[in-house]
């Protein structure tokens, strides 16, 4: 909480705690007397079911990846400190932006097994077609599919895990590089995936970063 405090200061902004739920708080001054300390100062709490994380130096309570992930894209927020009970939860986000651990035992955030240069660039190219968009539809999950189906035919691996990692960490909205990893994860499993002569879609969308040298 020093380091949140710190920010704020160095900002110009204010603190905010972002937590499930205010039931989440209710033991906070045994439990967790730094938290009850931030509380005792005034600072905004928001929960999961208000509109937004907050603003100025987020401080998530026990995020899971999904909440961590939009607390972090939100315009609002300043800097953001996510606080666990296992940082498993959230060792994808601390690899893709660099996080550094600043109290606590320290996990291990060294990156997961690299992207083929050749993928990783299909994927930037995916992101500007689909994955910086606020909501991907069935259309730019087609093109998600197509994309990495082209990858898969020329032989390249597919690791669900490592493509959202990359993907989160190179622009993409948190709920698209979920869908990408979802889509990732069904055509490694053989499962088919309706493609653009479904969707009414170009074909050559597709396209957009997904073109594999022969």
């Amino acid at each position: 909480m020093k380091w949140a405090l710190e920010q704020a200061e160095a900002l110009g902004s204010a603190v905010s705690l972002y937590a499930p739920g205010k039931q989440n708080l209710q033991h906070v001054a045994q439990d967790h007397p730094a938290v009850h300390a931030l509380m005792q100062r005034g600072v905004r709490v928001t929960t999961w079911r208000d509109f937004g994380p907050g603003s100025g130096v987020v401080v998530a309570l026990w995020p899971d990846e999904r909440h961590l992930l939009e607390a972090d894209e939100c315009g609002s927020t300043r800097a953001l400190v996510a606080v666990t009970w296992s940082p498993r939860q959230t060792l994808e986000w601390a690899r893709a932006k660099g996080a550094v651990p600043i109290g606590g035992p320290r996990p291990d955030i060294s990156p997961t097994r690299r992207l083929d240069p050749v993928v990783a660039e299909a994927i930037d190219g995916l992101g500007i077609l689909v994955g910086q968009h606020k909501t991907a539809d069935q259309r730019y999950r087609a093109a998600m599919a197509k994309g990495l189906t082209i990858l898969r035919d020329a032989g390249y691996a597919l690791d669900p895990r490592a493509l959202h990692t990359h993907a989160i960490g190179n622009g993409w909205r948190a709920s698209n590089a979920e869908k990408l990893r979802e889509v990732a994860s069904r055509i490694n499993e053989g499962r088919v995936i309706r493609l653009f002569a479904d969707e009414g879609v170009a074909d050559d969308a597709a396209g957009v970063g997904a073109s594999v040298p022969g």
